[in-house]
């Protein structure tokens, strides 16, 4: 698959979401609805890495209407969500979907370099992460 959806550690606080390769808009709604699965089965705070630094260039379609419905789905115990990237055309959009702040949720995305600054934003939140 070429998205895949793992937690970091047994402690099981921060879910990534690696996309490597050519990926489709099919493949991003399976990985969200596995990262739904794992986010839900656990009672605490859950951070979330969506990893898109080995990732193919955007497939076509909506990325808006796809990334508001990711963002919505998100179970209510997601404490942040954040996108590494180094794609200025992902991060245009990604702004737009946070203005337009899906459930409320604007504030918890953020977006970073580097999978290891990634990992520190998490441990802010939820020191069990990473």
């Amino acid at each position: 698959m070429p998205i895949s959806v793992q937690w970091t550690d047994h402690r099981r606080c921060c879910v990534v979401v690696t996309y490597s390769d050519l990926w489709s808009w099919s493949d991003f709604q399976k990985a969200a609805l596995v990262t739904n699965d794992l986010v839900s089965s656990v009672p605490h705070p859950v951070a979330i890495i969506e990893n898109t630094l080995d990732g193919s260039v955007l497939p076509s379609g909506n990325i808006i209407a796809n990334g508001k419905n990711a963002i919505t789905g998100f179970p209510d115990n997601t404490s942040l969500i954040v996108v590494v990237l180094n794609s200025s055309i992902i991060r245009t959009f990604l702004s737009i979907v946070t203005n337009m702040n899906p459930r409320g949720r604007g504030g918890i995305i953020k977006t970073s370099a580097t999978l290891e600054e990634a990992l520190a934003l998490t441990r802010e939140v939820c020191p069990r992460a990473g």
